[in-house]
């Protein structure tokens, strides 16, 4: 019996011990898994601050190592080139540091209102006269090129042109530009002091393609210019180049006689004269098949008859004139002479080729002066390139409404006078032949007020009045409303926006 108890007895202990031994176990287990999280814990915080610090560590390294690696120094390197900075002048530019190579990027838009009497068969208008992309560039510091484009109207390529200036008194420039011919006509559109030139073409020889030569002489007192050109106009007229063999040829000298001197009121008087040769076959679509647009540029002052209802054929056109302009301070004054002669103009009937009016001959003679003052005391300049505009002294401020501008009043008066024989009538087979149709004489008296806010932003208001002889000035359009009709007067109220860059 003792035995038995005593196994009943040591079998419970074995349990008891067993059970307490489980209880350490599992004590131990615990203590080791917070071990293992403890050291967990601690290993993810070191590795927290190491990752952080590599982290600083890499982003205080990045600059240098961008640096040292930097892709486009790499190719400038490799390719051996020049580095190219960008900034803002009136124009974006792109130019090598030495200014041997740049590259601008300029363009405008003019905006013109226009309003007339009542007598005018041209309705009021809103119109986009330009809208141009201008790229001028420079290369070996002695070659430049000019490409320009007009998006107004019939989208068009304008200048394009490259300019080798091989000295000071040397310069080649071939490709499609304004030929040297009048000072009025070679000013930049952006300089314009009114808002139409008192003359047109074909007295102005529009633009053409060809190959000039000029050159600065004695301190710049002299520019000449010598150059030959199609006649026939731009390459949007004859995209194949010319209508014949014949050439024009246009020559320039432009005078400051007395530029070097400084300070003296007669230190920005310039004279000038020029003239050109040209013999040719056919009218121009350019020159000789529309009409004569000057002060007014919805009228008409004559058009060209010889296509209706004969047509015509034109053995010769030239051109000559004489300039003074005279600057001193805030005062302008200049005055053109201009005329073109057209020589042996045949008219022929388109049926029979009948010869009706033989060996015609006619000029076209424009004088225009005008007087200009700066309230503000701004003053232009000049050279054998044109009129520039002057940047205002205080540019206008439209939201603080500060400064002045620029402001500029100024008239203007020219008399276009063509041969009364070209508007001779002549009969043949029970139809009317002649040359020219329109006034013979045209009185243009313009006022005008120009306000310029800074260097990109120019205001003009002009008004205009035309008086003409013979049948009076064509106003309208067939495509119009109102059509077409001819008046002997005509009042203009005409204001332009111009934006530049």
């Amino acid at each position: 019996m003792v035995l038995a108890c005593k196994g009943r007895f040591c079998e419970g202990d074995r349990q008891l011990a067993l059970r307490r031994a489980r209880m350490e176990d599992e004590e131990e287990d615990n203590m080791m898994l917070k071990k293992i999280l403890a050291v967990a814990a601690c290993l993810a915080v070191l590795l927290g601050f190491g990752v952080r610090a590599s982290a600083q560590q890499a982003a205080s390294q990045q600059p240098a190592e961008l640096k040292a690696s930097n892709p486009a120094e790499e190719l400038i390197q490799k390719q051996k080139a020049i580095p190219v900075v960008a900034y803002w002048k009136n124009a974006f530019t792109l130019s090598t540091p030495d200014e041997a190579y740049w590259l601008k990027i300029r363009g405008n838009v003019h905006l013109d209102s226009r309003f007339y009497g009542a007598n005018s068969a041209n309705p009021s208008n809103f119109d986009i006269r330009r809208a141009r992309i201008d790229l001028q560039g420079q290369f070996y510091k002695y070659i430049q090129l000019r490409l320009q484009a007009e998006f107004a109207d019939n989208p068009y390529i304008r200048n394009a042109y490259v300019d080798f200036a091989f000295r000071d008194w040397l310069h080649l420039r071939p490709g499609q530009m304004k030929p040297p011919f009048s000072t009025s006509w070679w000013t930049l559109d952006n300089n314009v002091n009114f808002i139409e030139r008192g003359a047109g073409t074909p007295i102005y020889p529009f633009f053409d393609r060809g190959f000039w030569i000029w050159g600065d002489l004695f301190e710049k007192s002299v520019t000449y210019n010598l150059s030959v050109w199609t006649g026939a106009g731009m390459d949007l007229d004859y995209q194949r180049g010319d209508v014949d063999d014949h050439k024009d040829f246009i020559g320039r000298l432009f005078f400051s006689p007395f530029i070097t001197l400084k300070d003296s009121f007669l230190q920005n008087t310039y004279v000038c004269v020029q003239g050109s040769y040209g013999m040719q076959s056919i009218p121009t679509t350019r020159f000789e098949t529309k009409g004569y647009r000057a002060a007014v540029y919805d009228d008409l002052y004559w058009t060209w008859e010889t296509q209706n209802p004969g047509y015509g054929e034109i053995g010769g056109r030239n051109r000559w004139g004489a300039e003074f302009h005279y600057i001193y301070g805030p005062f302008s004054v200049s005055t053109e002479y201009l005329v073109t002669e057209y020589k042996d103009i045949d008219v022929f009937d388109k049926k029979d080729g009948a010869l009706v009016i033989p060996n015609a001959y006619g000029k076209v003679k424009s004088w225009s002066t005008w007087v200009s003052f700066f309230i503000t005391g701004e003053s232009k300049t000049l050279s054998n390139e044109g009129w520039r505009q002057p940047n205002p002294r205080n540019d206008f401020d439209p939201f603080h409404f500060k400064g002045l501008g620029a402001w500029e009043v100024l008239v203007r008066y020219t008399h276009t006078k063509t041969d009364e024989d070209l508007f001779q009538t002549t009969s043949f087979g029970g139809k009317d032949y002649r040359i020219l149709a329109g006034a013979d004489d045209v009185y243009e008296y313009t006022a005008g007020v120009n306000w310029t806010w800074n260097a990109l932003v120019r205001w003009q208001f002009n008004y205009v009045h035309l008086d003409a002889t013979g049948e009076g000035i064509q106003t309208g359009d067939k495509n119009y409303k109102e059509g077409i009709k001819k008046v002997k007067n005509e009042d203009q109220y005409a204001f332009r926006m111009i934006f530049r860059f």
